[in-house]
C-alpha cells in the first residue's frame, strides 16, 4: 500500500529545471555537507567572528545533535523498512545536468534504501533548528525557518520521498531537539547532548546490525569518548585563527576516512570501527590544533 497521495505524480509533471534546483537545495541536508559544516564551526570557534560564530562547547552541541538526528532515522528506518517512492534511485532532472557531472549529480538528486522518515527532514529541525537556538538570533531563527520548510520541499520535488515521510522526520526532528535542548542545559552540556545520541544509536543496533546503524553508532560513541577526555581543555582552552586552520587540517585529514567510509560498501564492523576512529578525530581535533599553532 503506497504512502503517497499523489504527490510523487505531480512532482513528476515539474520541468527538469525545478527538479535541479531541488537536488541543489537537498544538498545542504547532505550528511557530508552538515557535518563538513558543522565541522567547521567547531574547528574555528569563535576565532572567526560571523553571524555562525560559536564557541567550541556549543559548536559540539550542534554536532551532537547531528549525530542524534542521524541515530534515531537510521533506527526507525530500520525498524519501518518502508520503500522509497518508485524511481526514488533515479536522478529528477538529470536532463539538464552535463553528461560528464552525471556521475556526480546522481548521488545527490537520487536515493537509495529506506524512505520513512526523511532523515532531510530531520536535519532541517535538529541541525538548523538547533543552531538556530544556540546562536539566539532573529536571522538564525528566519534561516532555519527557511530550511525547514525548503529541505522537505526538495525531497519531495525529487521524488524521492512522499509527503508524510517528510511530516514524519519534521515532527521527530523537533521532539529530539526540544528534549536535547532541555535536557542539555539550554546547548551549554554537549556531554549530555553526545549520551542522548550515542542512546539514540544504540536503540538503532539493537534493530539491526547494518552497516548504517554501525556507522552511527561508531560516530556517536568516538564523539562521546573523545569529548569526554578532551572536552574540558577545548572548551576552557584558546581559540586563534591560526589554531582553527590547524584544527580544520586535522579535522579534515579524519574527515577523509568518514567520507571514504560513506562512500564504499563496507561490512558493518569495518563501519563502526572506521566512524569510532574518524570522529574521535574531528572532535580531538581543536586540542591538537592550538597545541601545533602556539609552537609555530
Amino acid at each position: 500500500m503506497s504512502r503517497g497521495i499523489g504527490e510523487i505524480g505531480a512532482v513528476a509533471e515539474l520541468p527538469e529545471s525545478v527538479a535541479f534546483l531541488a537536488a541543489l537545495v537537498t544538498t545542504l541536508g547532505d550528511v557530508w555537507f552538515v557535518f563538513l559544516f558543522l565541522g567547521a564551526l567547531y574547528w574555528f570557534g569563535p576565532a572567526i567572528p560571523g553571524p555562525v560564530s560559536l564557541p567550541r562547547a556549543r559548536a559540539a552541541f550542534a554536532i551532537a545533535l547531528a549525530f542524534g538526528g542521524l541515530a534515531i532515522t537510521t533506527a526507525l528506518k530500520e525498524l519501518f523498512a518502508l520503500p522509497r517512492p518508485p524511481g526514488a534511485a533515479e536522478p529528477a532532472g538529470a536532463g539538464v545536468v552535463p553528461d560528464v557531472l552525471l556521475p556526480l549529480y546522481a548521488e545527490i538528486g537520487a536515493a537509495t534504501g529506506y524512505g520513512f522518515p526523511s532523515g532531510h527532514s530531520v536535519s532541517a529541525v535538529v541541525v538548523y533548528g538547533g543552531l538556530a537556538l544556540l546562536l539566539g538570533s532573529r536571522r538564525g531563527y528566519a534561516t532555519a525557518g527557511a530550511f525547514v520548510v525548503l529541505l522537505p520541499l526538495s525531497r519531495i520535488a525529487l521524488g524521492v520521498h512522499y509527503l508524510v515521510d517528510t511530516l514524519a522526520g519534521l515532527a521527530l526532528g523537533g521532539a529530539y531537539l526540544a528534549v536535547t535542548y532541555r535536557l542539555g542545559e539550554r546547548g551549554s552540556n554537549p556531554g549530555r547532548a553526545l549520551t542522548l545520541a550515542l542512546v539514540a544509536a544504540l536503540a538503532g543496533a539493537a534493530v539491526g546490525y547494518t552497516t548504517d546503524t554501525m556507522l552511527a553508532l561508531g560516530g556517536a560513541l568516538g564523539a562521546r569518548m573523545a569529548w569526554g577526555i578532551t572536552g574540558a581543555a577545548i572548551a576552557d582552552g584558546p581559540a586563534t585563527r591560526i589554531g582553527g586552520a590547524v584544527s580544520a587540517v586535522v579535522g579534515l585529514a579524519f574527515g577523509g576516512v568518514f567520507a571514504l567510509v560513506y562512500v564504499l560498501e563496507v561490512p558493518p564492523y569495518v563501519a563502526f570501527i572506521s566512524m569510532f576512529v574518524a570522529v574521535g578525530g574531528i572532535v580531538a581535533a581543536p586540542l591538537a590544533g592550538e597545541s601545533l599553532a602556539r609552537r609555530t
